[in-house]
């Protein structure tokens, strides 16, 4: 892998995207995680002539010319596109939607920038300021691939230079390194359809019992964009059908690594028998949702507390053992109980105590899950 240090001006930039040069989605890319106020502070960094971190690309022979694949960046180019937009007589990227797709960027597309002069959209700059605009550039280091280069070596880069401002996780790693994998291609089936449009990829989310009990999550219903909810969703289900499966905790870290442990290697995918259990499990707790107070409390919300609820459940068998109405209401309760809204009785008082002492530290951990899946059946026993 050699790495060479260049410039790229806007202009030259644009003419690439309409060349259809450039590479926006790789394999190992995340999907559009900046705001708009992100956006806009960039756009106006470079209006103003300030320096910008560099991109990363990687060049590849594709028929009679090359083409450029973002590497590292891809956040900073998507505000660029968006800025300009199709608008301008003097600069335009007239299919600017082959790069981003969905209605959210349609009403982002062409947003206007604070300046001296007031907010500006890109059509409604000075002639002057255009010229500076086209001119700017953007540093660049050019990535070129030899013959015993691996895209394993790419992603292992882009992890490396992804530690400044919006962090990789690790499940972009995995996502990456084994996306084919049966059992992650079988879990986002459950939650998901994906669709490309031009250089994009879109996640279409179905409506079922997973979506609708996964969608209340905080860490799913904070998240910027539709394919960002899909990812916590497709996450927080992919451990949860590895826990259905072996019936013992592991760390996320864990799961994860196992996914990229070996070149080639596949974990097999969800079963018939799998799919039926977490469906039972899912609609009964989409019921429950929509019965009781289950979907207010923290049980439903918080993911410490949810998985300790869902995989008691899973690892004592209890939705095809119990009476569904009955166990619907124990929830409930212990919804309550945990939220402050109903005081527990005496008997329950010290184990309300140490599980919400065994919630707030090391949460990941095997031997905490196992104690606070103790103390969650033991609630569920009292109530």
């Amino acid at each position: 892998m050699e790495y060479k240090n260049s410039e790229m001006k806007i202009d030259q930039f644009v003419g690439y995207l309409n060349e259809e040069k450039i590479n926006l989605s790789p394999a190992f890319q995340r999907g559009h995680v900046w705001t708009p106020g992100t956006r806009k502070k960039l756009l106006k960094n470079i209006i103003q002539g300030k320096p910008i971190p560099a991109v990363f690309l990687y060049k590849e022979a594709s028929g009679a010319k090359y083409s450029y694949n973002i590497l590292d960046g891809k956040q900073r180019l998507e505000s660029i596109i968006l800025f300009i937009g199709s608008k301008s007589r003097e600069l335009a990227i007239p299919r600017w939607d082959k790069y981003l797709f969905g209605e959210t960027y349609k009403k982002h597309v062409d947003f206007k920038v604070e300046l001296p002069e007031g907010k500006r959209a890109f059509a409604e700059l000075s002639e002057e300021a255009v010229r500076e605009f086209r001119e700017y550039t953007i540093p660049s280091i050019e990535i070129s691939l030899g013959d015993e280069s691996s895209l394993d070596e790419v992603i292992s880069l882009f992890v490396d230079i992804n530690q400044q401002g919006m962090p990789v996780n690790r499940f972009d790693i995995v996502k990456a390194m084994n996306r084919t994998d049966a059992l992650l291609r079988s879990v986002f089936k459950l939650l998901s359809v994906e669709q490309r449009r031009g250089q994009d990829v879109y996640y279409k989310m179905v409506r079922n019992e997973f979506t609708n009990v996964l969608k209340v999550l905080k860490v799913v219903e904070s998240a910027a964009t539709a394919n960002s909810k899909v990812d916590r969703m497709w996450e927080r289900l992919l451990e949860i059908a590895m826990l259905l499966r072996n019936k013992t905790h592991r760390k996320p870290v864990d799961i994860l690594k196992s996914f990229i442990g070996g070149a080639g290697a596949t974990t097999p995918k969800l079963n018939a028998k799998e799919i039926g259990s977490l469906r039972e499990i899912f609609r009964f707790l989409k019921n429950a949702y929509s019965n009781t107070t289950l979907g207010k409390s923290r049980l439903a919300t918080d993911q410490t507390y949810f998985y300790t609820m869902i995989s008691t459940l899973i690892r004592n068998d209890l939705v095809p053992r119990s009476d569904e109405s009955e166990l619907q209401e124990k929830l409930a309760s212990i919804g309550n109980i945990l939220d402050g809204k109903t005081a527990a009785k005496k008997p329950l008082r010290n184990t309300v105590r140490n599980f919400e002492e065994e919630s707030k530290k090391q949460t990941t951990d095997s031997s905490r899950r196992n104690e606070r899946d103790r103390l969650f059946l033991e609630m569920l026993q009292a109530v």
